[in-house]
């Protein structure tokens, strides 16, 4: 009897929030497939049109009280769920294509870009330390993904998350028309091109369209260069949820371990092992990250309604002046790496 009553008051307490989410998150995955539809690719990706839908419902319109809770439980627990699903698509394996002298500057520009990222946003224009790495791991492993996956694990503020993503998309943006350009200028070839597409684009779409709109050759090294990126999501978390866990000197050793690595993190680990060594088949992989899209699309219509859009105008443009700086980082540091390894 008790637990019945408690279940009840829980979808009372956070129904009304998630319908909101909900609707939110469909009207962005509608829009999404409307731009698919036309253009092929989604040019502003359903993760952002939640983000800001929901900054906008939260900061225009007034909101029942209720509303609340179910968005925070969107932001927070599916989020998190959100994250273990992805790890159910990466397969370790896949690091091989690409040789060990590319996977070396690979290595060495997400944790460069990471590191660069804090050092100019949080030691030199004093951004917090958590929107610092947000900017960080979004602009050196895979964009609004890689933001929403690290956003719970180093307990990121709806604010912070909103900043860091909606900033970056419309620089990224500017940056796909920007980057071919480079191929005249520096007279480089598609491979090479493509690497540094690959590893200074925001987003995987954005490295898509960066990329082919070159050549087939520039589209295919850029896409490679741009997954293999990806597969550092999973230790990039593990690290990071270890330099942010809380003080655990007074915890058993089961809280000791779930403080090192949070439960979904364990999870991601778990389904990346099974799904590297063929338990878990590939079509079955592809499908979990489907559905954790769409349960990130849930969570990001979540965040935004947490955020105050005030609080993130005072940040705006040193997030802005972070994300260009790392943005040519990772420029430079593919521009020098594939012609000192000779990748071309």
């Amino acid at each position: 009897m008790n637990t019945t009553v408690k279940k009840l008051s829980w979808i009372e307490k956070n129904s009304l929030g998630l319908f909101v989410c909900f609707v939110l998150g469909l009207i962005s995955w509608l829009v999404a497939e409307f731009e698919k539809s036309i253009f092929d690719r989604a040019v502003i990706d359903a993760l952002v049109i939640a983000i800001v839908l929901g900054v906008v419902v939260k900061n225009v319109l007034p909101l029942p009280l209720g509303v609340a809770t179910g968005s925070t439980f969107a932001s927070k627990q599916i989020l998190e769920t959100s994250v273990l699903l992805l790890g159910a698509g990466v397969a370790l394996q896949d690091i091989s294509a690409v040789g060990l002298p590319l996977f070396l500057l690979i290595l060495f520009s997400v944790f460069g870009g990471l590191l660069f990222a804090w050092i100019l946003g949080h030691k030199i224009l004093h951004l917090s330390s958590r929107l610092s790495v947000l900017v960080g791991v979004g602009n050196s492993i895979c964009g609004n993904s890689a933001v929403a996956a690290v956003a719970p694990v180093i307990k990121a503020t709806p604010n912070e998350v909103a900043a860091a993503i909606g900033i970056s998309a419309i620089l990224g943006v500017g940056q796909i028309l920007i980057l071919p350009i480079f191929v005249p200028v520096l007279s480089l070839s598609n491979v090479q091109y493509g690497i540094v597409a690959g590893l200074s684009v925001y987003a995987v779409p954005q490295v898509i369209a960066a990329s082919f709109a070159v050549s087939a050759v520039s589209g295919e090294m850029g896409t490679l260069v741009k997954l293999v990126r990806v597969l550092f999501l999973g230790p990039m978390i593990v690290i990071l949820g270890f330099f942010h866990r809380e003080s655990n000197d007074s915890k058993d050793l089961v809280s000791k371990i779930k403080t090192y690595v949070p439960w979904f993190v364990a999870g991601f680990i778990i389904l990346m092992l099974l799904r590297s060594v063929d338990v878990i088949p590939e079509s079955v992989g592809t499908q979990a990250q489907k559905v954790s899209k769409l349960l990130f699309i849930l969570a990001m219509a979540g965040l935004g309604l947490g955020v105050d859009i005030k609080a993130v105008r005072t940040v705006g443009i040193r997030v802005a002046a972070t994300i260009l700086g790392t943005m040519c980082f990772m420029i430079i540091v593919a521009l020098i790496g594939s012609t000192v390894l000779e990748l071309r």
